[in-house]
């Protein structure tokens, strides 16, 4: 490894932060990054915040703000409220209020962060089922069990072939929080994290329909 430029980077990334745009980012990053390797840690919600606090992280994306750190603004994240078809709620055939959902089962996601969980989406329903993952979120969503708020780019696949439908709301069925990437205070950055954070930028706006492929290794 050349003088200066580090061994390793530390990346931990919000779950609902597109992975395909990481993907790009990465994939762009590889041949220019002489063997440094790249640490990649998901969490969820205040689970990133708590990740940098404890200085095992280079690099942050998170939809929230993290105490002491200036983050440099990404793009934002669609969420949208859905649930099957045949759910109860699409039945009534009508504009649905929050008086609606609360009477439902919502499924939500388990903040990752051991210190300060979020409940951040739970609407107080009667019935509440915790998940630990978007993936199991929208696997148990699809199936017909609750509803829930999800990233649209995950459930593209679930919405064209009608195992999830967008619940008509009077307001708030579709959220989109501002991503947001913060960098390490503990440590000067190496040259290595300075292009990453340029290329997690330059790529944060890709389109997320367009094939990709990595490029070839030497």
């Amino acid at each position: 490894m050349e003088q200066g430029w580090e061994a390793e980077v530390r990346l931990v990334v919000d779950a609902a932060y597109p992975s395909a745009r990481l993907v790009r980012a990465l994939a762009a990053f590889m041949p220019q990054s002489r063997g440094c390797r790249v640490r990649l840690r998901e969490e969820v919600l205040s689970g990133v915040e708590e990740v940098m606090h404890e200085g095992i992280a280079d690099l942050a994306i998170s939809s929230y703000s993290i105490g002491g750190y200036l983050g440099a603004e990404l793009s934002a994240v669609e969420f949208v409220a859905v649930a099957h078809p045949e759910h109860s709620l699409h039945r009534l055939g009508r504009e649905l209020t929050f008086q609606d959902l609360e009477s439902q089962l919502q499924v939500v996601i388990r903040d990752s962060g051991r210190a300060q969980p979020r409940d951040v989406g739970w609407l107080g329903a009667e019935q509440r089922w915790t998940v630990g993952s978007l993936g199991t979120a929208a696997t148990f969503v699809s199936s017909g069990l609750g509803f829930a708020w999800l990233p649209r780019h995950m459930i593209e696949r679930e919405l064209r072939e009608g195992v999830l439908k967008p619940l008509l709301l009077d307001q708030g069925g579709s959220r989109h929080p501002l991503f947001y990437l913060y960098s390490s205070k503990e440590k000067t950055l190496g040259p290595a994290t300075q292009i990453l954070i340029d290329l997690l930028r330059n790529f944060d706006t890709a389109p997320l329909d367009v094939p990709f492929a990595a490029p070839p290794q030497a």
